[in-house]
């Protein structure tokens, strides 16, 4: 992969009040083109999201967005484009580091238990100002289907999962050792 395309959406939380700030969030071709080359993917085509950032806890801060695109992906069978559409939420929260406590009091605070149904722990707020376009990216490389098939497109036999070639190497070597 590339470097980190140079998109930048600076967020001042400084200017946060009482209610939240909504902000529709849309990409140049310049933009979409970092961005495509960044996720190692054929096109971005499209990409714009809709935010709105509020106060969250004491000190933290909340961002919910509605993530929309069109790309374009190379099939993981036989290259050919596979266009996909995207239109989905996602929340984040933010707090700064002196909000978290410095260590757990009892040894049952500094346990670590996963719980998969519960949210993310918020991610550390450096400074008052928050870059929504690396958060951006981040959802959008989240949100792409790990495996692009174009239709039709299908393993050979061969390849099929859960099937032995019949000229395998280790085969090769069977036969070997059984001379």
């Amino acid at each position: 992969m590339s470097d980190f395309p140079d998109f930048h959406r600076p967020f001042d939380t400084r200017r946060l009040g009482h209610d939240p700030v909504r902000e529709e969030i849309a990409t140049s071709e310049g933009e979409r083109l970092a961005i495509a080359a960044f996720l190692d993917i054929v096109a971005v085509n499209a990409l714009s999201v809709s935010v709105a950032v509020s106060r969250w806890s004491n000190a933290g801060i909340e961002v919910k967005a509605q993530l929309r695109a069109e790309v374009v992906q190379a099939c993981v069978v036989t290259l050919e484009p596979v266009a996909q559409s995207i239109d989905e939420p996602f929340h984040l929260t933010f707090l700064p580091p002196h909000a978290r406590k410095v260590e757990p009091r009892t040894v049952a605070e500094a346990e670590v238990i996963v719980q998969f149904d519960e949210e993310d722990p918020p991610d550390d707020l450096e400074g008052p100002v928050l870059d929504l376009g690396p958060l951006i990216v981040e959802q959008l490389a989240l949100a792409l289907d790990p495996y692009p098939r174009a239709k039709g497109a299908a393993l050979s036999d061969e390849f099929a999962a859960g099937e032995a070639r019949k000229d395998s190497p280790f085969a090769n070597l069977a036969r070997l050792k059984d001379k």
